[in-house]
């Protein structure tokens, strides 16, 4: 008898002892939540104003149309971020995570990008003509109809991601991959493909007129 009530009083207590670690953890979340909230606010605070940010904590931070021309982002961490319309033009950005940011028509012209990480961000309609971004990683981005007029995309990782109706006159692609992307209705007028992978890329609906294909002739697909 005494076992059993000694067997009962322990698994009582067990539960109890139980939901309160649930309880001091469930806390602990709710306070990590938000600090980390905190810490975003403080930092987009700071961008604003100083137009610079290094080592940022800046994940899904709300910035449509925020004006944050000729800025420096360090090392920033802007994974799942929204930049809808917002202005970029002229800033630098080296090892910067965009994955799954939303730069939707924004304006990225004359950007200095260097080992940025844009694995399925939205940059469609997005204009980044005459930019430089060296390294990046677009793997499975969304690119549809943004201006890359004169972009540099040297060795860019560009596996999957969306090209349809993209301007890419002038653009250089040396040695980047291109495997699997949809470049259909893509202007790629001189453009330099020197190098590039384009294993499973459907071209047949792409202008190439004077592209440097990648075996470094001359494409006169397109031309009139």
């Amino acid at each position: 008898m005494n076992f059993i009530r000694f067997r009962t009083g322990f698994r009582k207590n067990l539960v109890a002892f139980t939901m309160a670690l649930a309880s001091v953890a469930t806390a602990i979340a709710t306070i990590n939540v938000a600090s980390s909230q905190a810490q975003n606010a403080a930092h987009f605070q700071s961008l604003l104003e100083h137009r610079t940010c290094q080592r940022c904590e800046l994940s899904g931070v709300q910035a449509n149309g925020a004006n944050l021309r000729e800025s420096f982002l360090d090392v920033a961490n802007l994974q799942k971020s929204s930049f809808v319309g917002a202005i970029l033009a002229f800033s630098t950005m080296y090892y910067a995570d965009f994955r799954e940011a939303d730069l939707s028509e924004s304006d990225l012209r004359n950007t200095f990008l260097i080992n940025g990480d844009l694995i399925k961000a939205n940059l469609s309609g997005a204009n980044a003509r005459n930019s430089r971004w060296k390294y990046a990683d677009l793997t499975e981005a969304n690119l549809k109809g943004a201006n890359l007029i004169d972009i540099e995309l040297v060795y860019a990782n560009l596996k999957g991601a969306d090209l349809s109706n993209t301007f890419l006159r002038h653009a250089s692609l040396y040695g980047a991959d291109l495997t699997g992307a949809n470049l259909r209705g893509a202007d790629l007028y001189r453009a330099d493909l020197t190098g590039a992978n384009l294993t499973n890329v459907d071209l047949s609906q792409t202008n190439l007129c004077r592209a440097t294909m990648p075996d470094g002739k001359m494409s006169l697909q397109g031309c009139r």
